[in-house]
């Protein structure tokens, strides 16, 4: 019985510190260049609606996070849980769970999405400029290879925070059904 609490607990602190990261890399992961008047880039939460969603998710994931906290701290340590007996709470962190993780989800992907599509871009106007006789985007690209390589890790901690979040929503499930059942153990069958 005590492992799947502490599980919990411990899926909820990695989650909430991966979270944490993704959203300062966001906030602080900008880059600025331009080649001329026609050629510039300017990468910032400010400029990228994929990293304005992908900071609001993560934004929404560590809020989830600091509430359901203290409720599994407390779980863990007096092996019940603070809103003894309440079904409709169990029912909360089982949808909750289910809900931000998903968010959380689909927040990795439209940063790794971002990433992946404007590197595509910035190699084909390499390409470009090459085939132009110009090879003037050598600053442009060493500024935004850091930008994507710091997007892609940014998107990584929201991944891996899906992953504990998901993970933690199993949990949620077999405790909400241990309720709903009236047991203390759940049978799983395959």
């Amino acid at each position: 019985m005590a492992m799947p609490l502490i599980t919990n607990l411990v899926l909820r602190i990695v989650a909430l510190i991966l979270l944490s990261g993704a959203a300062v890399i966001i906030v602080t992961n900008s880059a600025k260049a331009s080649v001329d008047d026609a050629i510039k880039f300017n990468g910032s939460v400010k400029t990228i609606n994929a990293y304005k969603y992908g900071l609001g998710i993560s934004v929404l994931g560590l809020i989830y996070a600091l509430v359901q906290l203290p409720f599994a701290i407390y779980h863990v340590i007096t092996r019940e849980p603070l809103v003894l007996g309440n079904e409709l709470f169990l029912t909360f962190r089982f949808y909750g769970d289910k809900v931000v993780s998903y968010l959380l989800a689909t927040g990795a992907a439209a940063i790794y999405g971002f990433a992946v599509d404007s590197k595509r871009l910035i190699d084909d106007l390499d390409n470009l400029v090459k085939k132009g006789g110009r090879d003037d985007l050598s600053h442009l690209r060493s500024k935004y290879d850091h930008f994507s390589i710091m997007a892609s890790l940014g998107a990584s901690l929201l991944l891996l925070g899906f992953i504990c979040t998901a993970v933690s929503s199993v949990l949620s499930s077999l405790n909400l059904a241990k309720k709903r059942s009236g047991t203390t153990e759940v049978q799983l069958s395959y």
